[in-house]
């Protein structure tokens, strides 16, 4: 076993699933938002709608930001660089936008973790950067018992391009770019019932892939919003675009995909202190079953997942004209639902 297994092994998470509790955040975020005194009428979001970035006015165009790092998901630590690479722009696709300059966010422990294993870290967050023409600027790197890898990212969009992730609309198709199940492959790994080497490489690249369609989206002003799916689950995801209370979502479960091995898997490798079991704790309010579902495919709704796919919201009629054109960028692509009128309700069929 490499010292890089071993560090993973140690560690009670990875990727997206080891972000605080929404319903943690949610508190601590409602008691210190009065302390920000600072009025910016430049900034057009921030803290207030859980966006994927925050956005300034900068004149013509707007800036991006946006923040992501996380501990390891994989044993291979030169994929663990392209996750977090691919995990971190993926904030820039989803509000339409495109990435600009990179800041690296690093941690690790140097008697633990050799200098080979770390550069492979970086050369894999590389290989995508310079697929986007990012150029990483900066960083900073600390001493930790396990590794912690990602960046923050500068990016812009034209005006008339930025997506938001609570502006959907009643009638609209809701529709994911990718599969589930990141987080039950992860915990698979880490409890040795899987190895990387039994992931099929079409699977891997899907995983570590980027959300770059996300500016292909944007140029369409009928995605009326979207987002990417991480930490917080599909239905949490869901939750962000129905948060005002005004609209409800029919989804299809029959219509979602999962990534092999990621059902047979769930109920086995998933525990009370896991991810999973944090988003349910916290979006269950918002579900209603309108039918059997399966213990494993709950999980899977509610499952964190790095570098996932997109989720948006858009009209029907748009859908038909550019699914096409769409699909031969993402054959992933699969419609799972829709918008309707309501209170806030995911109504899962």
């Amino acid at each position: 076993m490499s010292t890089f297994c071993q560090i993973m092994d140690k560690s009670e998470s990875g990727g997206c699933g080891c972000k605080i509790p929404s319903s943690v955040l949610s508190r601590i975020l409602s008691e210190t938002a009065a302390a920000n005194t600072v009025a910016d009428d430049k900034v057009v979001l921030g803290f207030e709608s859980s966006d994927d970035c925050a956005v300034y006015d900068n004149g013509d165009n707007y800036l991006l930001f946006t923040t992501d790092y996380f501990s390891p998901i994989v044993n291979d630590p030169y994929v663990f660089g392209q996750l977090a690479a691919s995990n971190a722009v993926s904030d820039v696709f989803a509000s339409g936008g495109y990435p600009l300059i990179a800041n690296s966010i690093m941690a690790f422990d140097p008697e633990l973790v050799p200098v080979e294993q770390v550069t492979q870290m970086i050369l894999g967050a590389q290989s995508v950067m310079n697929k986007f023409n990012v150029s990483i600027v900066g960083g900073h790197t600390i001493k930790n018992s396990q590794p912690l890898y990602g960046f923050s990212i500068i990016g812009q969009v034209e005006k008339n391009r930025l997506k938001k992730n609570n502006t959907a609309k009643a009638g609209d198709v809701l529709v994911m770019t990718r599969p589930l199940g990141v987080g039950i492959l992860a915990s698979a790994l880490k409890a040795g019932i899987l190895e990387q080497a039994d992931i099929a490489p079409p699977t891997l690249a899907l995983i570590t892939g980027d959300n770059e369609f996300g500016r292909t989206l944007s140029a369409s002003p009928e995605v009326s919003s979207l987002t990417d799916i991480t930490g917080f689950g599909l239905i949490g995801h869901i939750s962000e675009m129905v948060g005002l209370g005004q609209l409800d979502v029919m989804l299809d479960s029959a219509a979602l995909a999962f990534y092999d091995g990621a059902e047979s898997l769930a109920v086995a490798v998933t525990s009370s202190e896991s991810g999973v079991f944090a988003n349910i704790r916290k979006y269950a309010q918002h579900v209603e079953y309108l039918g059997e579902l399966s213990l494993a495919h709950k999980f899977l709704l509610h499952d964190p997942q790095t570098n996932g796919g997109l989720l948006f919201t858009v009209s029907e009629a748009c859908l038909a004209e550019n699914r096409q054109a769409w699909q031969s960028l993402c054959p992933d692509l699969m419609v799972i639902g829709r918008v309707t009128d309501g209170a806030g309700k995911i109504k899962v069929c």
